[in-house]
C-alpha cells in the first residue's frame, strides 16, 4: 500500500466510524413513525442482542425498507449498515451518510470498507450486514451467502446475531415482523465455509419457523407433503 492509499483508508475510516451519532438519531427519529404508519412493524427476540460489546446483525434482504425494520426493532444503539456505494452517490446520499452507513463499492475490493467495519467493532459498535449481498427477488427463502459477516465476526471476536424480516412488504396492508435469533461467537480457528453455512441455516430456520403465512414457506411445506 502506498502513502496515498494509506491516507485514503485513514480518512475513509474517520468519515464512516464517527463517535458522534446525532445525525443517526435525527434520521432514525424521523424514520420510525413513518415505518410504523406504513408497515406497522413488530419485533421478537430483541433481548438476544448483547449489550456493550461488538455485535454483527446478519439480516435477510428482501427490499429497500429492510434497514428501517431492523432499526425500528432495535434502537438502543446505532446500527452501522454496510450499503452499496451507489446509494451514497445518489440524490438521497446525504440520508445514508447521516445514518452512518458504510459504503461498499461492488465493482472492486473494499479494504477500506472492511477496515471501517472492523474499527467500529473494536469500539463495541453494532454493524448490520446482508450476507446475501443483494436483494432477494428469487423464489428461495435465502440467496447464497457472501463471507463478510462470518469473516468479520471471527476476526473481531464479535457476537453474530441472525435476523430476518417477514411480511409481504405491501404498504398499509402487511405488518412486517422482525425476528432476532440467539447471539453466538465464531471460534478463531473455525472453518469459514462451515460457519457461513451455519449462519445461513440459522437464518433459514428462523424464517421458516416464523413464516407460516409466507408464500415461500407454504410452497416448501406443500412440496414436502408430496
Amino acid at each position: 500500500m502506498n502513502i496515498n492509499e494509506e491516507k485514503y483508508e485513514k480518512e475513509f475510516v474517520k468519515e464512516y466510524v464517527k463517535e458522534n451519532e446525532i445525525s443517526y438519531r435525527i434520521v432514525t427519529g424521523i424514520m420510525r413513525p413513518i415505518a410504523w404508519l406504513v408497515y406497522r412493524p413488530i419485533s421478537f427476540g430483541v433481548e438476544n442482542i448483547p449489550k456493550d460489546v461488538p455485535v454483527i446483525i446478519a439480516c435477510n434482504h428482501r427490499g429497500v425498507p429492510d434497514p428501517a425494520f431492523t432499526i425500528y426493532a432495535y434502537c438502543k444503539r446505532a446500527i452501522r449498515f454496510l450499503a452499496k456505494k451507489s446509494l451514497h452517490d445518489s440524490v438521497f446520499g446525504f440520508i445514508f451518510r447521516m445514518a452512518l452507513t458504510i459504503p461498499v463499492d461492488r465493482s472492486r475490493k473494499n479494504p477500506e470498507s472492511m477496515l471501517a467495519a472492523e474499527t467500529a467493532l473494536k469500539h463495541n459498535k453494532v454493524i448490520g450486514i446482508y450476507p446475501e449481498g443483494t436483494r432477494n427477488k428469487s423464489d428461495d427463502i435465502l440467496l447464497p451467502f457472501k463471507y463478510g459477516a462470518v469473516a468479520l465476526a471471527q476476526k473481531c471476536g464479535a457476537y453474530l446475531v441472525p435476523s430476518v424480516n417477514i411480511g409481504s412488504y405491501k404498504p398499509f396492508v402487511s405488518q412486517v415482523r422482525t425476528y432476532f435469533g440467539e447471539a453466538y461467537k465464531i471460534d478463531p480457528d473455525a472453518d469459514l465455509n462451515v460457519e457461513n453455512a451455519k449462519l445461513r441455516q440459522k437464518m433459514y430456520d428462523l424464517y421458516f419457523e416464523n413464516g407460516a403465512d409466507d408464500p415461500k414457506v407454504q410452497r416448501i411445506k406443500a412440496e414436502r407433503k408430496e
